[in-house]
């Protein structure tokens, strides 16, 4: 019969000459994000871009659980008001996002920041009967069926579960309990060690990939949360999954995991960058085109923020008559940058080339 597997405490024993290879894409990879945090701090679209990219990122995320939801639909919700469970699972995770950055601000990353998020990821969601906002009391494991025979890993017994959660709260918090590794391997190792754990019965995926974000901003590796590798794990989803299982035994290949995460996050960094310089051009255009139709350029950058809009999201946002949203609205149609739907009345509009941008 199968066993839990136990994983040993963190910090990891990398042997020097993987160490100096690592350390050299590392480097690498903070470059990289270096230069988008540049190239963001000085947008003067950044907060518009917040939010697009962190919906994505939840979007992405969810997607590796199976959720099946499209970036249109997602970005539609709002006014569609679509409750099916794939969107609500995309908008807990984004509101779990919202709230960690926020309890950063108060607290370190701990039990007390994972129970509150793991409670919004769950909720009114698939997993709302699994003990939302708890670790779990009971075995749980990984595998293609609910028969644990089929199991393709077995995590720790929960009696165990408070030593090692002791521990990674530790290894996040206390920066001398390895000084030889950079935040972004440390953040490889923090991920991989909480999936190994498995500390919930449900939502730990989503939990880990959103525990890597809080760590890189807590660390100030990235200044904004804005910079996620869900897509790029999302691309490379059973390679993720197997090199994850290629820790879950007595010699943990931590080089290759480490390795392959670093270099995510360099092709993340790229297309981030790639994805703000077309987002900025596209921001410039609208510009000459404020000045051409006389459009006011609160309600351009409104729809940075929503591309899928009514006449009446957009009033209540900026707080301006039903009359000028209406008016600036049509001009914008004139223009050619935004589309209604064929409905007679409460129209939908969408910026498809921002939509375009963002798929």
């Amino acid at each position: 019969m199968k066993r839990p597997f136990y994983p040993k405490y963190l910090p990891v024993n990398i042997p020097l000459e993987s160490l100096l290879e690592i350390l050299k894409i590392e480097t690498d990879a903070r470059v990289k994000i270096e230069r988008y945090n540049s190239i963001l701090e000085r947008s003067p679209i950044r907060e518009e871009i917040f939010l697009m990219f962190s919906l994505d990122e939840s979007l992405q995320s969810t997607r590796i659980e199976g959720t099946q939801a499209t970036f249109d639909e997602v970005i539609s919700s709002e006014i569609t008001g679509d409750k099916r469970v794939d969107i609500i699972e995309v908008r807990n995770y984004l509101e779990a996002l919202t709230q960690g950055v926020e309890l950063l601000k108060i607290f370190p990353i701990s039990t007390r920041i994972l129970l509150e998020l793991h409670k919004i990821i769950l909720s009114n969601a698939r997993g709302e009967n699994r003990n939302p906002g708890e670790y779990r009391k009971v075995q749980n494991f990984i595998g293609p069926t609910s028969r644990i025979e089929d199991a393709t890993y077995i995590p720790p017994e929960a009696n165990l579960l408070p030593d090692y959660i002791t521990n990674l709260e530790k290894y996040i918090n206390d920066d001398s309990m390895d000084n030889r590794l950079g935040y972004l391997v440390k953040a490889a190792i923090i991920h991989a060690q909480f999936e190994t754990i498995h500390p919930f019965l449900d939502g730990n995926g989503r939990m880990g990939r959103i525990l890597i974000i809080l760590y890189l901003l807590d660390k100030g590796v990235v200044n904004k949360p804005t910079f996620y590798i869900s897509q790029e794990l999302e691309r490379n989803k059973y390679k993720y999954y197997n090199l994850l299982n290629n820790l879950r035994n007595e010699n943990p290949n931590w080089l290759e995991w480490i390795k392959f995460f670093l270099n995510c996050s360099i092709l993340q960094a790229d297309h981030y960058i790639n994805k703000l310089e077309k987002i900025e051009k596209l921001y410039e255009e609208m510009l000459e085109i404020t000045e051409k139709y006389n459009i006011r350029i609160d309600v351009v950058k409104s729809i940075f923020k929503s591309p899928v809009f009514d006449i009446s999201s957009i009033k209540k946002k900026l707080g301006i008559s039903y009359n000028t949203v209406r008016n600036n609205v049509d001009k914008l149609i004139k223009s050619g940058k935004i589309y209604p739907d064929d409905k007679k009345r409460n129209k939908t509009y969408r910026f498809y080339d921002l939509l375009d941008i963002m798929r």
